[in-house]
């Protein structure tokens, strides 16, 4: 059952001592207990298996997992590109190739305000992006939703904010992608670190068309040489 999360702050704030404590008493006072040749071990092994068991409950309890945040994340993106998957006319406007993609990426510019070491140690900000890009014969769509996970509540909207860009190919001067280090202090422990991210960036004729969060895999690349190289054609 997903964990509904009220005060998102708490998944960068929290330390997890409880769990890790509870975890390691509750065996300890069983084999205490077990093993106890005298009268102050039975009382320690009681003492610490109903101590470490609450200890450990309570702590579980509080406790805001990767996989809850991955959960609401999900939630939240429900149906966030339908504007466009579900248009009319769908399959004629939007190429089947280049395939249309998604562009997922947490953001560590200046709106971000909170870090933690997520899940097998990689960085994560409390501002996450989700794009969906879309060909078509002279353009480019690109919609999408951006989460700030510390204003996620259970009122509807709240800490989501949507865009969509339909782009013509004459309007786009350059696709680029721009790579960052940028040194954060990690809200939990207070440790600073360099964290390596990036951006899409969109230029026009005027100036900046479009900047999102984006991973520098090999989709935004195709993408960025796919564009540049149609510019050029156009051209």
């Amino acid at each position: 059952m997903k964990k509904k999360i009220k005060d998102g702050s708490l998944y960068f704030r929290q330390k997890d001592i409880l769990r890790p404590v509870g975890a390691v008493l509750l065996p300890v006072g069983l084999l205490v207990l077990y093993f106890g040749y005298s009268y102050i071990s039975y009382i320690l092994g009681a003492l610490a298996v109903p101590v470490g068991l609450v200890l450990f409950i309570v702590g579980g309890a509080k406790h805001i997992s990767d996989n809850d945040v991955a959960e609401q994340m999900d939630h939240a993106m429900l149906d966030y590109d339908k504007s466009v998957t579900e248009m009319v006319g769908y399959e004629r406007v939007v190429l089947k190739q280049p395939a249309p993609f998604e562009i997922s990426a947490y953001s560590f510019g200046g709106e971000a305000a909170y870090f933690k070491r997520g899940k097998n140690g990689t960085p994560v900000s409390d501002r996450y992006t989700r794009t969906h890009v879309f060909y078509t014969k002279d353009s480019v769509i690109l919609v999408g939703r951006s989460v700030s996970l510390t204003e996620l509540s259970e009122e509807d909207g709240a800490g989501i904010t949507d865009f969509s860009h339909h782009l013509p190919l004459t309007a786009i001067t350059s696709a680029a992608l721009e790579q960052y280090e940028t040194p954060v202090t990690l809200t939990n422990t207070g440790k600073a670190i360099t964290v390596k991210w990036c951006e899409l960036v969109l230029t026009g004729e005027e100036g900046e068309l479009l900047r999102i969060p984006c991973r520098n895999d090999m989709d935004v690349s195709n993408f960025v040489d796919d564009v540049n190289r149609r510019i050029e054609q156009k051209a």
